[in-house]
């Protein structure tokens, strides 16, 4: 679907019944201003306490005291990212929730886009979810650490593999909204509890084939380390993203249906298999013996080694020409757009 530019009205008005969910950690020195420019956009604030060694729950309550708007949450013990968003969610639902937006605590996310984001829902109600996307300007390119740049690269190739989102191109945003009433049919509580909780929103949803939207925004990148470790992103995630691709395609492509490209991986594994296989045993004979092999059983491994990747090639045309469109609005210059027009 072609990108639809959407001219921003109105952001200034808060949406009924729209929850903001902060999961908070070592953000005592943020956390209070993250709060104030949510209020400004929704109906109410959850800050959820990931048992934070500074207190960052305690700091909200103070600043807050008397507002009902804002509600805070303190977990006994650290989950994770995942862990204090799910909290959250809890919460948000039971208090009947129609919108629930996922804001970071290190003031990195724009809160001015949840009204954006909330207008998405009323335009289309059967979308569950609505993500930020970052690489909609060059600029991006510059102001995001090089080495956040490649890893974002190649979790993002994974992660359509995961998920089905083949037109997706930010799978790593954490800056996610969703639809409550839609939320609370799904199994959210199978959500990762760790870092890895935008991964497996995706991966849920794309199972299903839900809809998404990637809505362009731009992030703010502040001096505030990150708490996510390169090294624990690369141990960590490739395992569960492979875990994740091999569910999908057993349950889309073999339990809940059977089509032309399950016919072509199935025929194009067991080609593949076969030439690698008998490949490898004429090779060790050969070898052993020191006679070369035939021509004709040198063709045979090429030909069905060929046959089979070339299969293989179809089929996950088929995953990407059947898999469930990602929608992307675009917002270019809006505020700009209100002063001038």
């Amino acid at each position: 679907m072609p990108a639809r530019f959407v001219v921003a009205t109105d952001i200034m008005k808060p949406h009924a019944d729209t929850y903001c969910v902060i999961p908070t950690y070592k953000a005592s020195g943020t956390i209070v201003a993250v709060v104030s420019q949510a209020l400004q956009y929704v109906s109410a604030v959850i800050v959820v306490d990931d048992a934070c060694p500074e207190g960052s729950g305690a700091v909200a309550r103070e600043a807050f005291a008397g507002n009902p708007a804002v509600r805070v949450v303190v977990r006994e013990s650290n989950g994770g990212v995942g862990a204090a968003m799910k909290t959250g969610i809890a919460h948000a639902l039971e208090a009947g929730a129609e919108i629930i937006v996922k804001i970071d605590a290190d003031g990195q996310m724009d809160p001015s886009f949840i009204p954006l984001m909330t207008r998405l829902f009323e335009e289309d109600p059967s979308l569950v979810a609505v993500k930020g996307n970052r690489f909609f300007q060059a600029q991006v390119l510059e102001a995001m650490p090089k080495a956040r740049l490649f890893g974002n690269a190649v979790l993002s190739l994974m992660a359509k593999f995961a998920s089905g989102y083949w037109n997706t191109i930010d799978p790593t945003n954490g800056y996610l909204a969703f639809n409550g009433p839609l939320l609370e049919l799904l199994p959210w509580q199978t959500f990762s509890d760790s870092y890895f909780f935008e991964m497996s929103v995706l991966c849920e949803l794309g199972l299903r084939r839900l809809p998404l939207v990637e809505l362009e925004m731009p992030t703010i990148y502040t001096s505030a380390p990150s708490s996510l470790s390169i090294g624990r992103v690369i141990l960590d995630f490739p395992p569960r993203l492979l875990k994740f691709t091999l569910r999908r395609l057993l349950l889309q492509y073999f339990v809940f249906d059977v089509n032309l490209g399950s016919l072509y991986a199935v025929v194009g594994s067991f080609l593949v298999l076969f030439s690698l296989v008998f490949g490898a045993y004429e090779w060790i004979q050969s070898y052993v013996t020191h006679v070369g092999r035939a021509t004709g059983t040198v063709m045979l491994v090429v030909l069905t080694f060929l046959m089979g990747f070339q299969l293989l090639l179809n089929a996950l045309m088929c995953d990407v020409q059947f898999s469930r469109g990602t929608r992307h609005e675009l917002l270019v210059n809006a505020r700009a757009k209100r002063r001038t027009g």
